[in-house]
């Protein structure tokens, strides 16, 4: 069975019974969420995250043309596709334009598990293509960050907010830093994270069974947490973590060109959920970004270092030659009242 999250805005239970019939068919195993007024409607798409809407067209002070502008509103690709009944054409072509991707009477419902596995292939491949244009765009700022010595702390809140712009949804995500020893995550950035979840959370030892950002720099390998409030990695935060309603994390592992753990990127939600093929794609991506700038960064300070320490010894060196031709001056000027040839003649 394929999982398939249904918004499906409905007035009807025994029509929305039916649908869902049609669907298991089909082969989907439906998780739904039935509404039936533009109130609701509007509150399940801040809520959740779905796969696709399916929406009757005639409902009591509500109809298929308003709720199509409310996805729209919302800003979601998320298909829609108008289920009802006997209806003119012409409400069927103004429904299209409206934004629904298809029209299917509820009198013959077997085309509805074909066209709902279309629209969901054809929901996929857009948000993929415009992921992919804004993800490469992102790539090219950041690297000319990089380039033109942008510190490091500013290139990651850039990236921050750019997984967070891509992720949509409410996602908040935060990256964490190595400690020199490698034993420690330490803050690197995480302006949307709950400041009292960021005070607990770190400095957050390495260890497979601490959290998720402990484990996926212990193991080196991109971990899932679909729900942290009943994962015993989590036992020891837990109250905080629902104080600031949390409810699921990917992190991945971020490394240098060596392949040395230098950090974690995790992506959070405020429900339970786990990452689609493409989302994990493309937040390991923005993680090897982060590899980038961090060890950049660190090199730039480790050069800095370098350069201070070779002004410190050219000091040293310069002052120690001022004081040897000192000494000579004044070997010199005891030889004279002794009367001797000076020693050390004069290289001016």
């Amino acid at each position: 069975m394929k999982p398939l999250r249904l918004l499906l805005v409905e007035d009807s239970d025994d029509d929305a019974l039916l649908i869902l019939q049609w669907l298991h068919r089909h082969g989907f195993a439906c998780e739904t969420k039935q509404v039936m007024s533009a109130a609701d409607l509007k509150a399940a798409l801040g809520e959740d995250r779905w796969d696709i809407i399916l929406c009757d067209y005639v409902m009591p002070g509500f109809d298929g043309l308003a709720a199509l502008q409310i996805v729209k509103d919302h800003g979601a690709d998320i298909p829609v596709i108008i289920v009802s009944g006997t209806v003119g054409e012409d409400v069927a072509v103004a429904s299209l334009k409206h934004g629904a991707q298809d029209y299917i009477l509820k009198q013959n419902l077997t085309r509805l598990g074909p066209a709902v596995e279309s629209e969901l292939g054809s929901a996929s491949e857009r948000r993929y293509t415009r992921l992919l244009e804004s993800v490469a765009s992102s790539h090219s700022e950041v690297l000319e960050m990089i380039l033109n010595g942008s510190a490091l702390k500013p290139i990651l809140d850039y990236i921050v907010s750019r997984v967070e712009e891509l992720s949509q949804n409410g996602a908040l995500c935060s990256i964490l830093l190595t400690n020199d020893s490698g034993t420690f995550l330490m803050p690197g950035s995480s302006p949307s994270m709950p400041e009292a979840y960021n005070k607990v959370i770190t400095p957050l030892k390495i260890g497979a069974e601490i959290g998720t950002c402990g484990r996926a720099a212990a193991l080196k390998e991109t971990v899932i947490t679909e729900d942290i409030t009943v994962h015993p990695n989590w036992g020891s935060v837990k109250e905080i973590v629902q104080e600031c309603g949390l409810k699921s994390c990917w992190s991945v592992p971020v490394f240098s060109s060596g392949r040395e753990v230098v950090g974690t990127m995790a992506i959070y939600y405020r429900n339970p959920r786990v990452p689609t093929a493409e989302e994990l794609r493309w937040v390991e991506s923005a993680a090897r970004l982060v590899g980038v700038a961090i060890e950049r960064g660190r090199s730039e300070v480790q050069i800095r270092e370098q350069l201070d320490e070779l002004l410190r010894w050219q000091n040293a060196m310069l002052n120690r030659e001022d004081r040897v031709q000192q000494l000579k001056g004044e070997v010199n000027e005891l030889l004279l009242r002794l009367g001797e040839t000076i020693r050390y003649p004069s290289q001016a």
